[in-house]
């Protein structure tokens, strides 16, 4: 897609729960409009006109999906005319993405930062040496992982508990567990708060950050809890402020083990894919994100189901057909392009022609119970010949771990109640 591509009003991303400043939002709340650097453009550009042919079309049910490209050319004068802007050649281009968290009711986002090594090839010394620290200084260089920020529903209070960047950087290894409880609780447990009050709001502005927070719902963004990696921690606050204590989650244990299982899946495609590319990934995090409307999530994991279901019949009446005219007895098997997301889209008698607020509700009613996806690849590139990325693999094998541990946990728990 050129740089013509045309937005229209743009506002600050909702529910941004790590990177940097300047990601933007269109105004509908579906694409994002992030600022990148040229090998960034150069790999979403690579994927997506990559044959099925190509090793890297694999990865593309795992990327979020790319729209084209945005660069500022100037400013629409009364006249129609673009006329320049001073500096317009300092501001970046920026590549447009499909936003993983519109649709859901109330999104439950988690940012994991994935790999060993968090400098590419030609950084310098100093930089290696300052990046190297920080791998060990936190659970990265043993882990493959970093908790960089996430953001869970609380139906009780109608707000969201913030855990900020803080918390994966200061945090063992030990204490990785902790982060899949605060993310994925269970009705009784009792999450603390990490965000802390100021001198400047009280303790009430900050330590409950509602659903309204940031952007006006009638502009048809989600929800936006306060950006994680913005959020201020209780390192920071006075030891006189008790933080404030989250229970009475709403989520049930059987939907939750339903979504760990869900991630569990996508998680074993996605380290199948990347044991076979050669290509690394400095910076690049895992985004994950889940229903945490307690009515909504039930009703998508229903469907989703029905859906699998329905496409395992269509399958096998492929298989017999095929069977039927192959010598060799070849069996179906479904394009490597598409995932158990597709399930919620492209059904028969769905080509009707809806208004704009008729395709948006039917979005939101469709949107799959998770998302898993990389983000954020400044510093990614192919490298043949090389193997594949051992720290990105080791981070996954983390993740799931940590998952399989959380969802023993629930599964436990549910036996004892």
């Amino acid at each position: 897609m050129s740089s013509s591509l045309t937005i229209g009003e743009s506002t600050p991303l909702a529910n941004q729960v790590a990177g940097h400043d300047g990601v933007m939002s269109d105004a509908s709340g579906s694409l994002v409009i992030k600022p990148a650097l040229p090998r960034e453009i150069a790999f979403y550009q690579t994927l997506n006109s990559s044959s099925r042919e190509d090793p890297i079309r694999k990865l593309k049910p795992f990327v979020p999906k790319f729209y084209g490209t945005l660069r500022l050319e100037g400013q629409l004068s009364s006249e129609g005319d673009i006329k320049g802007l001073p500096g317009k050649e300092e501001i970046p281009e920026s590549v447009v993405i499909q936003n993983l968290s519109y649709a859901f009711t109330h999104p439950n986002i988690i940012d994991v930062k994935l790999g060993k090594v968090l400098y590419g090839p030609d950084a310098s010394e100093e930089k290696k040496y300052r990046m190297d620290k920080q791998a060990r200084d936190t659970t990265t260089h043993e882990t493959g992982i970093r908790l960089t920020g996430f953001t869970t529903w609380h139906e009780p209070t109608q707000s969201y508990i913030v855990t900020p960047k803080s918390f994966g950087k200061t945090i063992s290894v030990s204490q990785l567990p902790e982060g899949m409880k605060r993310f994925f609780p269970l009705p009784n447990d009792v999450v603390p708060s990490l965000v802390s009050a100021s001198p400047t709001k009280s303790q009430s502005e900050l330590e409950i950050i509602p659903e309204k927070t940031g952007v006006s719902l009638e502009s048809g963004i989600p929800p936006t809890p306060i950006t994680a990696s913005n959020a201020p921690s209780s390192e920071s606050a006075s030891s006189e402020n008790k933080p404030q204590e989250y229970t009475n989650h709403t989520i049930r244990p059987d939907c939750m083990i339903k979504v760990l299982d869900l991630i569990l899946e996508e998680i074993d495609k996605l380290f199948s894919v990347l044991s076979e590319l050669e290509i690394r990934f400095v910076g690049a995090s895992l985004l994950i994100v889940y229903e945490g409307d307690s009515s909504k999530l039930p009703k998508s994991l229903e469907k989703l189901e029905k859906k699998k279901a329905l496409n395992l019949l269509k399958a096998n009446k492929i298989n017999e057909q095929r069977s039927a005219f192959s010598d060799d007895g070849s069996i179906y098997s479904s394009s490597n392009d598409s995932d158990f997301e597709d399930d919620f889209e492209n059904e028969e008698g769905d080509d009707e022609i809806l208004n704009e607020d008729e395709e948006e509700n039917k979005i939101k009613l469709e949107c799959s119970p998770i998302k898993l996806k990389l983000i954020d690849f400044a510093h990614t590139w192919l490298t043949p010949e090389e193997g594949p990325d051992q720290g990105v693999l080791l981070g996954l094998q983390t993740l799931k771990s940590l998952i399989e541990g959380r969802k023993d946990q629930i599964e436990s728990a549910q036996k004892h109640s």
